[in-house]
């Protein structure tokens, strides 16, 4: 039996057809070579190699045995491949893939909450809206997906980290009291935030205004919740919130009303692809899935 050492000596000599070339590709000495390659015909009981004067010839069964040497050598060769990618994995970032407002208020709470527990976790925080999160093309920039109201994926885990409701932000100046009827506010100048997955289920935001003849009078789409903050914290404007992105708002300058005619609830995932090996990013994803 030979050691995947052996083979693979035997393998660079075979393709070189010189010791000293193999041994200078192995980044070993050509005697220590010739000594394997002279053990390895030993062990087989048959000549691998021919000698004519300083050039060595293959015999039949040499080229029969490098067939399977090429194809070990190139297991192996993957092997230390991935093997060296999970050592290095286990000291990279936990890259998450998050919405610009969730990255901005729910997870920064979680990352130094996880910090207690796991201080020399490291993450990358890759922010896109919601619609880009789902599209192919990101995904393999990203281990963990937080968002809002995701599906799940049958090549993927799904858990649900947060749940709550939307409230109506309007500038103090509107004088809205905190409950408010959307029937009774269309006409004020509306701000649609337009990268939120939940635009397009069934209890989407606008789906109500349709099935309920609300014709709001939209003044502006954002794909922004900072941006329309912004605008109606300069006095223009309402919007629907949720209360992650509610927390950044001035008292001082907008009014947070509960919505009387219906709850807008909504739910934030954090959603891992099955195939991550990392653990890493298991780890910090058993811990969510412990924090509901």
């Amino acid at each position: 039996m030979l050691s995947s050492k052996q083979i693979e000596i035997f393998y660079e000599v075979y393709k070189h057809l010189s010791m000293t070339a193999a041994a200078n590709k192995m980044e070993i000495s050509q005697p220590s070579v010739s000594k394997t390659l002279g053990n390895i015909e030993k062990n087989l009981g048959f000549k691998l190699f021919l000698r004519k004067g300083k050039k060595l010839i293959a015999t039949n069964e040499a080229a029969e045995l490098f067939e399977h040497a090429s194809i070990v050598t190139n297991q192996l060769k993957n092997f230390n491949y991935i093997a060296n990618t999970y050592k290095s994995r286990s000291l990279d970032f936990i890259n998450i893939g998050t919405t610009p407002s969730l990255a901005e208020t729910l997870v920064p709470k979680i990352i130094k909450k996880y910090h207690k527990v796991n201080a020399g976790a490291r993450f990358n925080l890759i922010n896109l809206n919601s619609i880009d999160l789902i599209e192919e093309r990101y995904k393999p920039d990203i281990d963990i997906t937080i968002c809002f109201n995701a599906e799940t994926a049958s090549n993927s885990k799904n858990i649900i980290i947060k749940e709550g409701k939307h409230f109506l932000v309007s500038p103090k100046k509107y004088n809205l009291g905190k409950e408010v009827y959307l029937r009774d506010i269309t006409h004020l100048p509306y701000i649609e935030i337009t990268n939120l997955l939940s635009l397009y289920s069934d209890e989407s935001i606008m789906n109500y205004f349709v099935k309920n003849s609300l014709d709001m009078n939209f003044y502006l789409k954002s794909d922004s919740y900072s941006a329309a903050l912004s605008i109606i914290q300069e006095g223009i404007g309402i919007s629907i919130v949720d209360d992650n992105t509610i927390t950044r708002t001035d008292d001082n300058l907008v009014n947070i009303s509960n919505i009387l005619d219906t709850e807008f609830k909504y739910s934030v995932s954090a959603i891992i692809k099955k195939d991550i090996r990392s653990n890493q990013c298991n780890d910090f994803f058993d811990y969510l899935s412990k924090q509901i």
